[in-house]
């Protein structure tokens, strides 16, 4: 059972709103993350349950960051973006993620499904 998340995601004001999200539904965010760079490396450090990962990073594309996550194992990633069409189901599955959320789905019953299992 997913219990903590790390968000990753450049836009302070959608990790605000994330966050506040994820608490409200039982999860601990233990951690933000405005780019690829120091996003894997608060991965590493506070090893979470799994990572709500932005598409499009400033520093980087987080569907490599997503590859590099699921190689080590040990958290669930669940790619987000803006747009709806960012990441299709075989993109999604190829680069190990459990699923993708829109931003503007998020309080929708998919990303509770993906972070259970």
């Amino acid at each position: 059972m997913v219990r903590t998340v790390l968000i990753v995601d450049d836009d302070s004001s959608f990790r605000e709103a994330a966050r506040n999200l994820l608490a409200a539904r039982g999860f601990r965010v233990v951690g933000e993350a405005d780019g690829a760079v120091q996003g894997l490396a608060l991965a590493r450090q506070m090893r979470p349950d799994a990572v709500l990962l932005d598409v499009y990073l400033r520093d980087g594309d987080g569907i490599a960051v997503a590859e590099r996550l699921s190689a080590t194992g040990g958290c669930r990633v669940v790619l987000t973006s803006s747009d709806r069409h960012a990441a299709p189901d075989r993109l999604v599955s190829s680069c190990g993620a459990a699923g993708f959320v829109s931003k503007e789905n998020l309080a929708g019953p998919a990303l509770k499904a993906y972070l259970a299992g």
